[in-house]
């Protein structure tokens, strides 16, 4: 028995809905679907009103957006079973995926990430910055994540015993997406629950505009200067998140004013650049670190 959590924001889930109910029967499997609207435009809600509908399926609507991190722990608390697979909306399942899931259903392990990965090809040049961000920083094996399991977290695609929320949960205080799954996986590794890893990659196939990106990384930093302002004395936060290790180094070499002045004078130039074909990371993380710095 497994209850399977969906997190929406405007995207058409039906298709994964379908192949997760295909795949399901196929192996002879007891599952509930919980899909949480976080606040979709009305096109959105028209659409999820055939979900209504599916036995399998139970349809939430937020009265407001919550943001990722509320989403996910109430999902949690609205499942039946005691296996909880949360996936993200904008994924593609491969063949068997819930298959390689069952073995785990009876095991104790706490909590298994599945990875992910971006399409082979690039599907349309407005989105070059996040499927290559994608295919170069996220698209690891299960052999490369278990090298720093916990560091290799993120919340697309995972199963996890009900019990655990009982112990560690979403903080809930990031309303915006950016750094909740960064910081579950931390606070694990404080509380000593390491996660385990599996090739069970779903595709990452909702990928946002290079506008779209650029904003949210922007988003992502603002949310993290506010964890930060909390965790400012969190060793194991500055060790496990790479801008803040920059920054940590930078500040100890006095380069933060140079950074500033740079990142002033070149943050146009650099987004326009990051619309080519094939964006230069480098100079992403340049950016990131100088808006970073600038806060």
């Amino acid at each position: 028995m497994l209850s399977i959590c969906i997190p929406v924001y405007n995207y058409d889930l039906r298709p994964l809905i379908t192949e997760l109910i295909n795949q399901a029967r196929v192996i002879d499997l007891n599952i509930e679907i919980i899909v949480y609207d976080d606040g979709s435009d009305q096109s959105f809600k028209n659409l999820f009103a055939e979900l209504k509908t599916i036995n399998e399926v139970r349809y939430y609507e937020a009265a407001e957006n919550i943001g990722c991190a509320a989403t996910r722990n109430q999902m949690a608390v609205w499942a039946k079973f005691s296996n909880i697979l949360f996936i993200d909306s904008d994924s593609a399942l491969p063949k068997n995926y819930l298959k390689k899931y069952q073995p785990l259903l009876k095991s104790d392990i706490l909590i298994t990430y599945g990875g992910r990965v971006h399409p082979i090809k690039l599907p349309s040049a407005d989105k070059s910055l996040r499927w290559k961000v994608g295919k170069k920083r996220e698209d690891f094996n299960a052999e490369q994540r278990r090298i720093i399991p916990n560091k290799s977290f993120m919340s697309n695609n995972f199963l996890a015993k009900k019990e655990l929320f009982d112990k560690v949960s979403f903080n809930a205080s990031i309303k915006r997406s950016g750094h909740e799954d960064t910081m579950f996986g931390i606070e694990l590794e404080e509380k000593g629950i390491c996660i385990n890893h599996i090739d069970n990659a779903v595709t990452h196939i909702g990928l946002e505009s290079n506008d779209e990106f650029i904003l949210k990384n922007r988003n992502r930093l603002e949310t993290l200067k506010l964890i930060m302002s909390v965790k400012q004395n969190n060793k194991l936060v500055k060790k496990r998140i790479k801008i803040i290790k920059y920054y940590e180094l930078s500040k100890l070499a006095g380069l933060l004013p140079i950074i500033r002045f740079a990142y002033r004078k070149t943050n146009k130039a650099i987004e326009k650049s990051m619309h080519s074909k094939s964006p230069n990371l480098w100079l992403f993380d340049f950016y990131k670190l100088g808006y970073y710095s600038t806060l």
